[in-house]
């Protein structure tokens, strides 16, 4: 493929794949469960994707007051803000799965508005964990699995434009995500 014949993704794409890389390093992996047992008390080690969810809550809260900025990109950083946004329960939680050695992916919402029946489109991120060979809807901020259609359905959202994002691929999985 030529650089003419590359994919154009918005920016915040580019950012996100850039964070999964950094953060599916073994180094820094290494250094994400020894920060979660020595400083945490609360090893990750193990742990299934179901309890890495509940990890997750018992150490991050959601907020919607000013983060500082910049905000916290990565999951030892974002661990130490203690609270956060969509984004970064979405980063956290795929840096857990990424340490216990599930595939995953960060989904995130760039549609646009373009039905006047719906209230908000865009603006939302979450996860896909690689289960049985199918890839399987995990919002981490709102504590819900297997429910993709919830956007559309519960928050009236115009879904026209989900990418997945690993740190080498994207994926356009917006049909996955429309009731």
């Amino acid at each position: 493929m030529s650089k003419d014949d590359e994919p154009t993704y918005p920016s915040i794409v580019k950012a996100y794949m850039k964070r999964y890389a950094q953060m599916a390093d073994t180094h820094y992996l290494q250094e994400f469960r020894q920060y979660t047992a020595a400083v945490l008390n609360d090893p990750i080690d193990g742990a299934d994707w179901k309890e890495l969810l509940n990890w997750e809550h018992r150490h991050f809260s959601y907020t919607e007051s000013e983060l500082p900025k910049p905000r916290a990109e990565m999951p030892i950083d974002i661990l130490k803000q203690t609270v956060g946004r969509c984004g970064e329960f979405a980063l956290l939680y795929n840096g857990l799965l990424l340490a216990n050695a599930y595939q995953c992916r960060i989904v995130l919402d760039c549609s646009t508005l373009q039905h006047m029946s719906k209230q908000t489109a865009g603006d939302h991120v979450w996860n896909e964990v690689l289960m049985d060979g199918n890839w399987l809807h995990v919002d981490p901020t709102e504590k819900r699995i297997d429910q993709p259609i919830m956007y559309e359905r519960e928050w009236n959202k115009d879904v026209n434009l989900i990418y997945a994002i690993t740190a080498r691929e994207v994926l356009i999985v917006t049909q996955k995500y429309k009731a």
